[in-house]
């Protein structure tokens, strides 16, 4: 918020939660609030058990005392889920931006905590595992969905069992394993933009205790964006405007094998990847002033596209051909807007049962990611010689090496596990503008720098969990984790034309931070009837310190910022209802965040720095209830409310005026947010079975941006999608027709201001429509 000005939020769809200061008074008074929820008759479950393994061991999700969501891979496919992201839909409390679109980098939110920079040397406070491993680098966040066994998100902090760098919580892939009997499968889909998607999968056995899997995902579809820049920018380069912006043409595969080592011994042997080559997203340009140099127009007019400013002194319906919408942008970027990313691993996950009853686990993983993206950050393809005025360029090259070793037993009176984690990551990366072919001519353009970064991470941890069941009813929990790493920092910043005097000479800055760590958690479980878990718990984590690495920057962004650590307490509640035909499952949290990293973008001469901001409070509700209101008919519906505030004696510079951090709330955490899905079915006997789904989500309005400034304010909305299928009697064949984002609503999933009177945002989904078909063996 601004400095001159009181603390405020959005207005609209906003209730108030009266709690008590402080962090005892508020767990108190959410222990109270969920007590108060009563628990259900005993009856046998008739809804499909969904087995997770939040907690390192396989338990059913109503016995896992920790909040999490799950998705099981059947429910994946109903819900049409095709990348990484399209589960934030379904999951209360959980959100997300795209800096750089979807396509790049995504930021995941949970409870309000995400990754508040765009600086690729950065890992995420919502960590990502895909089949046990740890995916360190934000840029291969972005994944495909295809194989799946089941996805888990867990919120809060999992500093015990997963480490570093789970302070909001995580989100885990788990892909199916290879199987004793043969199976296959194979879809194929079409939709707008001229969308192409085909998935495979064949599985069984390969010799005596010997099993393969093989999976492969390619999905294709032309930009839906159209770039109406000038074919020539004003500094001569020539400018692809044939390329339709936002396309998709990516591939991704799978390949596993399963060998029995004896009667107790299994070795799981997992080799994998991933291509992107598409065209990046195109950017939505916005000016702040109703005349060049004069007046601020009004934030609805902004995001518009109405405004001009007076940098640039065109608007953004100008920059977008007259009509200022997600699918019409302009680019002035030399041969086109680009975004390579090719990822490539292996796995080996060995399971040795003893007589005694441990198990010993043992995860060996390698990954490595090059990622080329290129954006043009001003969304301006013409104007009075600005063209190429923000066109960025970023590169990565990294590889991460990994180890875990667990021992785990469960008895009638507790069960354990305790683990050693090492964990090794290098990237080198190079940040630049203008883009490389316009480099050349960088003196004359002005506006050039380029920077050369390498980062070495080393870690290691030790980390211990026990259950102990001292009674028929309860359960105490209790989990430690020590972590030892150290962080090697080059920095080389070879060329700046953005500061006065310009910069020409190199400038090197080598560094190294340790640090140590101490997270534990603290719980107990009381189960009042079978059907009912009620749980409470008080558990920490930390996030890694590091260095900004980032856009241009200054002196001041070379200093070491300090690890960020969460203490969150949570009251749970797991039940079954309605003889066993409905599941809710509730928790109530607090956290209090130190050191909160985030990063602030003060001029174009002095850059972006990342820094620790403030402290953070906040606390929030969550809500799950799963359905079978009868034999044809069943609804998932999901709420959140959440509630974020930040201590800081921070501020920061937007279009002209300073914003206090003191008081705000964080960004892409709207305060509401609702979901649902209606499923009906039609059995037509042996003509197989008519399935008619409907979903949707709504959020509150929240900020796009750290600062909390009216620029950056997404007001509330809604997605709604729909679908019809019919499957076969066997099952063997599906028939599906959709359309997602049905009344076809426009929105940012992120904004950034760039300069005194400008700024970009980043447009969302427009409507789609499509079919696909599914046979099975």
């Amino acid at each position: 918020m601004r400095a001159d000005q009181e603390p405020s939020k959005p207005t609209s769809h906003h209730y108030p939660v009266a709690l008590s200061p402080g962090l005892l008074h508020r767990s108190l008074a959410l222990s109270f609030l969920l007590a108060l929820g009563g628990t259900a008759s005993a009856s046998q479950s008739v809804m499909e058990e969904i087995i997770v393994t939040s907690q390192k061991r396989e338990q059913s999700l109503q016995d896992a005392s920790v909040s999490v969501s799950a998705f099981s891979g059947d429910a994946i496919k109903k819900m049409g889920f095709e990348e990484g992201l399209d589960i934030v839909a379904q999951v209360p409390n959980m959100n997300f931006f795209a800096i750089f679109g979807e396509a790049s980098s995504p930021s995941i939110s949970l409870r309000g905590i995400s990754l508040v920079n765009f600086s690729d040397s950065w890992e995420a406070p919502v960590a990502m595992y895909v089949d046990d491993v740890y995916r360190g680098n934000p840029a291969g966040s972005s994944i495909q969905l295809f194989d799946l066994a089941r996805v888990e998100v867990l919120r809060g902090p999992q500093g015990t069992l997963y480490g570093r760098n789970a302070t909001g919580g995580l989100v885990h892939y788990i892909s199916n394993d290879p199987t004793d009997q043969l199976e296959a499968s194979a879809s194929f889909q079409v939709g707008s933009y001229s969308e192409r998607i085909f998935e495979g999968m064949l599985s069984g056995p390969l010799a005596e205790g010997v099993r393969g899997r093989v999976a492969l995902k390619v999905n294709q579809a032309d930009g839906w964006q159209t770039n109406n820049a000038d074919p020539v920018n004003d500094y001569g380069f020539p400018v692809d405007t044939d390329q339709d912006l936002n396309e998709t043409d990516s591939l991704g595969y799978r390949a596993k094998l399963a060998v029995d080592m004896g009667a107790d011994a299994e070795l799981l042997l997992d080799v994998h990847g991933s291509q992107a080559d598409q065209a990046s997203v195109g950017f939505a340009h916005m000016g702040y002033q109703e005349t060049p140099g004069g007046e601020t127009c009004s934030t609805a007019r902004i995001h518009r596209g109405e405004c001009t400013s007076n940098t640039f002194q065109t608007t953004g319906i100008e920059q977008a051909g007259g009509d200022f919408n997600p699918e019409d942008v302009s680019s002035s970027v030399s041969g086109g807007l680009d975004t390579e990313i090719d990822t490539f691993g292996v796995s080996a996950k060995l399971e040795w049962a003893f007589e005694n009853g441990v198990k010993l686990t043992s995860i060996t993983a390698y990954e490595e990611l090059e990622k080329y993206l290129q954006d043009d950050g001003d969304g301006v393809g013409s104007g009075p010689g600005f063209d190429v005025f923000f066109d960025e360029e970023y590169s990565v090259d990294a590889e991460q090496l990994s180890q875990e070793f667990r021992l785990d037993k469960m008895d009638e009176v507790s069960s354990w596990v305790v683990g050693l984690y090492l964990y090794d990551d290098e990237r080198d990366m190079r940040t630049q503008n203008p883009t490389a072919v316009e480099f050349a001519d960088a003196a004359a353009i002005d506006f050039a720098h380029r920077e050369d970064v390498t980062l070495e991470t080393q870690s290691a941890a030790l980390f211990g969990q026990w259950e102990w069941f001292f009674s028929r009813d309860f359960t105490l929990v209790l989990g430690a984790r020590y972590t030892d790493e150290e962080r090697d920092y080059d920095y080389v910043r070879n060329i700046s034309y953005y500061n006065t005097p310009t910069t020409t000479t190199p400038t090197l800055v080598q560094d190294s931070i340790s640090d140590q760590n101490f997270s534990g958690r603290i719980g107990l479980d009381w189960r009042p009837v079978d059907e009912t878990l009620v749980y409470t718990s008080l558990s920490t984590g930390f996030r890694s310190g590091g260095y900004s690495a980032s856009y241009n920057s200054v002196p001041e962004a070379f200093e070491p910022v300090d690890s960020e650590e969460m203490t969150n307490f949570e009251v749970g509640l797991k039940t079954s209802l309605l003889g066993g035909r409905a599941r809710l499952n509730s928790a109530a949290f607090v956290y209090e965040l130190e050191g909160f990293q985030a990063q602030l973008f003060d001029t174009l001469a002095s850059g972006a720095r990342i820094l620790n901001a403030g402290d953070v409070t906040g606390y929030g509700l969550e809500m799950e209830l799963t359905a079978q209101v009868s034999e044809r008919f069943e609804v998932i519906l999901g709420a959140g409310y959440l509630s974020t505030e930040m201590d800081s004696d921070q501020s920061s510079p937007v279009a002209g005026d300073l914003y206090d951090y003191d008081g705000i709330e964080l960004p892409s955490a709207p305060e509401w947010s609702f979901n649902t899905v209606m499923r009906y079915y039609i059995p037509l006997g042996e003509s197989g079975e008519v399935t008619l789904q409907a979903d949707y989500s709504w959020q509150d309005d929240h900020f796009l941006q750290v600062e909390n400034d009216p620029y950056s304010l997404q007001e509330s909305y809604g997605i709604a999608n729909a679908k019809v299928s019919w499957a076969s009697s066997d099952g063997r064949y599906i028939l599906e027709a959709f359309v997602n984002n049905l009344t076809d609503e426009e929105y940012f999933t992120y904004q950034n201001t760039l300069g005194d009177d400008w700024g970009y945002g980043v447009w969302g989904k427009p409507r789609t429509l499509g079919a696909r078909v599914t046979w099975h063996l």
